[in-house]
């Protein structure tokens, strides 16, 4: 019996015109709703809530005397108003186990995924269309689970495995990747994720945008482990030490196009505006520790090559050499003579 055949049960009982054959699957249906449900009760705990339902139902049907011709509509109407009772009762008490007041939202550390989920068994990037307009491409051996339809608040999935996302924009709702110990919040960006099971580390690597990667603890007495991340930069949390490493990806890219074709050929150029234009091109910050290069000039053709390239021909025409620490890089030699 589907839902409609059921419902439609339910309403010819209501009105009393049920076969007794019918009328038995309804007796067996109200007996049965509180096993059919699994609310985590002991048996005297289901006792006490029976005779709660029956209360209230035995409230809902109770009637003064009045004139018959009004008396089955009125009874009908309570016997439905009784029946609401029941299933309303049902759903509450499938989502209140306890007595506990539920955690509220902020409080609660760890959310539980729910919803449809999507795994990508094949060798080629799966591409998922979320509600809100955002693009998750699914790599091999992964899944995601996301709702049907997103909260007010918020908008959560779940990710087992890699994934890329590109987020639609909207400051109202965040956007939340949960990936077991660690979380991933944004507004509006492209990013990627890594959380294989196996692995013993999660990695977030940032295309654009700003990110907020911060740990999923349970700790309430103490600030969260967490970092924002900006282009090119990456961060690699250890799952076993719940420690969080910053860095920059392997081949960072320009997020800020030079407006000229030119802007990466220098002549006679001093060193601090060779590094302030790399700076604006790839969104890293570059720091010279001895203040003695920025007498330093430099001349070369730097269009179309890697930033790391970049930087080799930098240091060894100014006798330095360039050191990553964290989402920074530091140069640093004894200068031109």
């Amino acid at each position: 019996m589907n839902q409609y055949e059921f419902n439609q049960l339910l309403e010819k009982y209501l009105a009393g015109q049920c076969s007794p054959d019918e009328e038995r699957l309804i007796m067996e249906w109200q007996g049965n709703l509180l096993k059919s449900t699994d609310l985590g009760l002991g048996e005297q705990e289901k006792e006490t809530t029976k005779k709660r339902l029956w209360h209230h139902i035995q409230e809902a049907t109770s009637e003064p005397v009045i004139e018959e011709a009004h008396r089955h509509r009125i009874g009908w109407w309570k016997w439905l108003s009784a029946a609401s009772v029941i299933l309303l009762l049902g759903v509450y008490w499938g989502l209140n186990r306890s007595e506990t007041p539920p955690v509220p939202r902020a409080e609660a550390e760890i959310e539980a995924p729910h919803g449809i989920e999507v795994k990508n068994t094949a060798t080629n990037p799966r591409q998922i269309k979320l509600e809100d307009g955002s693009i998750v491409v699914l790599k091999a051996n992964s899944s995601v689970t996301y709702p049907e339809h997103f909260g007010k608040q918020s908008r959560s999935v779940f990710l087992k495995g890699e994934a890329f996302f590109n987020v639609k924009r909207d400051p109202t709702k965040p956007f939340i990747v949960h990936t077991g110990d660690l979380i991933t919040e944004v507004l509006g960006t492209s990013f990627t994720v890594k959380s294989y099971e196996e692995a013993q580390s999660i990695e977030v690597v940032v295309a654009t945008g700003r990110v907020s990667v911060y740990e999923n603890s349970s700790k309430k007495t103490q600030p969260r482990n967490g970092m924002i991340l900006t282009p090119n930069q990456k961060i690699v949390f250890d799952k076993a030490s719940g420690k969080l490493t910053p860095g920059i990806i392997e081949v960072p890219v320009i997020v800020r196009p030079p407006a000229a074709s030119t802007a990466f050929i220098f002549d006679e150029t001093p060193l601090p505006q060779v590094l302030k234009r790399l700076e604006k091109a790839y969104g890293l910050q570059i720091i010279v520790e001895n203040q003695t290069l920025n007498q330093c000039i430099f001349t070369a053709d730097l269009n179309d090559l890697p930033l790391y390239t970049q930087l080799d021909l930098v240091c060894k025409s100014v006798n330095a050499t360039y050191e990553q620490r964290g989402t920074s890089l530091f140069i640093n030699g004894e200068g031109c003579k």
